[in-house]
C-alpha cells in the first residue's frame, strides 16, 4: 500500500487517538515541517526542515538539469516531478510523525 493508514493511541488516555491516512500524506507533502509541527512533534522539526531543504534542492537540481532538454520535454519533466516529490516528502514527514509517536510511548497500529 502506497499510503498506509496509521492509528496512534495514547496508552495513558484510552479516549485519545490520532488517525493519519491518505489526505495526511498530501498535507504533509505540501506543508512539510509545518505539518509536523501542527501534529505536536516539535523535536522533529529540525529533521523535517532538513528534509524540506533536501527536496527543494533536488527539485532545483532536476529543474536546472532539465533546461538542456527540449521545452516540451522539460515541461513534462517538471509537471511529473512536482507530484512525485510531494508524495515522497509526504511519506517522509508521516514517517517522522510515526516515529515521534513511538518515542512518546504511543501505540502505533496500521489500520
Amino acid at each position: 500500500m502506497i499510503f498506509p493508514t496509521y492509528r496512534f493511541e495514547n496508552p495513558s488516555h484510552d479516549d485519545h487517538a490520532v488517525t493519519m491516512g491518505g489526505w495526511s500524506y498530501l498535507w504533509a507533502g505540501l506543508f512539510g515541517a509545518l505539518y509536523v509541527a501542527t501534529k505536536g512533534h516539535h523535536r522533529q522539526i529540525g529533521k523535517a526542515v532538513l528534509i524540506n531543504i533536501g527536496f527543494l534542492a533536488l527539485y532545483i537540481a532536476i529543474a536546472g538539469a532539465s533546461s538542456a532538454l527540449a521545452p516540451v520535454v522539460q515541461l513534462g519533466v517538471i509537471v511529473l516531478l512536482v507530484p512525485f516529490l510531494v508524495i515522497l516528502q509526504g511519506r517522509a514527514m508521516i514517517r517522522l510523525i510515526r516515529n515521534g509517536f513511538r518515542r512518546r510511548g504511543w501505540w502505533v497500529q496500521r489500520a
